[in-house]
């Protein structure tokens, strides 16, 4: 097969890639819920120096759909995608920093010599690992024949775990952690945006631009008559 056809998708699978990531990441309720439930798995999973526990976490959390929104804008210069995208990031590390501080200021572990942590550290290797998760999972979701679970899997554990670690970090004020995990999640966020970046640019999803415009004004008005329905009960 041709590498050019690689990365050749028809308009039809841009709209509905466009459709799901702007549903996935939706700033409802149940998306908040999976981002602190499974915050609390992995701050037990990190806390346990469980790595079955985190690794299950992975299959939980949405974590990763406001990632792929922020590189979707990019591509589309879309200012209005981007700040909605950054947003409900923002929003769901301030939760899953809030769920992981919690559950290190009632544990009497130490995070110091949890093996979990002292193997995250900000390398090349990890930068690199994070580029490849990023075309892997943004490839694997626009292509509506492929299984885009594993790949979303591998990106979220290079965003969950540092995620938690930082509010652990700060629960036990053990700062050292608490500079490296940051470092490594900084990276890893980088990482993934610019391979993400890579990838919709080569799909030219700069010609979606009116789809996500229509998504994100549906979404803005499912989202008022939700408010309003809640209000009238």
């Amino acid at each position: 097969m041709p590498i050019g056809n690689l990365f050749k998708v028809s308009q039809n699978d841009r709209h509905k890639f466009c459709s799901r990531i702007i549903n996935s990441s939706a700033p409802r309720t149940d998306f908040y819920f999976l981002v602190v439930l499974s915050t609390l798995i992995v701050a037990l999973g990190i806390m346990a120096d469980n790595v079955i526990l985190v690794i299950g976490a992975m299959l939980v959390t949405p974590i990763l759909s406001p990632v792929l929104a922020i590189a979707l804008g990019i591509v589309i210069n879309d200012n209005k995608v981007i700040k909605r995208s950054v947003k409900i990031f923002l929003i769901s590390f301030v939760l899953a920093f809030l769920v992981a501080l919690v559950v290190g200021l009632f544990s009497s572990n130490k995070i110091g010599g949890i093996s979990l942590l002292n193997i995250m550290q900000p390398t090349l290797y990890s930068l690199v690992i994070a580029v490849v998760a990023g075309v892997a999972a943004s490839y694997t979701w626009v292509k509506p024949d492929l299984n885009e679970t594993l790949p979303s899997i591998a990106i979220t554990v290079t965003l969950i775990p540092p995620l938690t670690a930082v509010g652990l970090a700060v629960a036990d004020r053990n700062w050292f952690v608490f500079g490296v995990v940051l470092k490594v999640l900084l990276i890893n966020i980088f990482g993934i945006i610019m391979a993400s970046l890579l990838v919709f640019s080569l799909m030219d999803f700069y010609k979606a631009r009116r789809k996500v415009a229509e998504e994100v004004k549906h979404e803005e008005e499912v989202l008022e008559k939700e408010r309003e329905k809640l209000n009238k009960e």
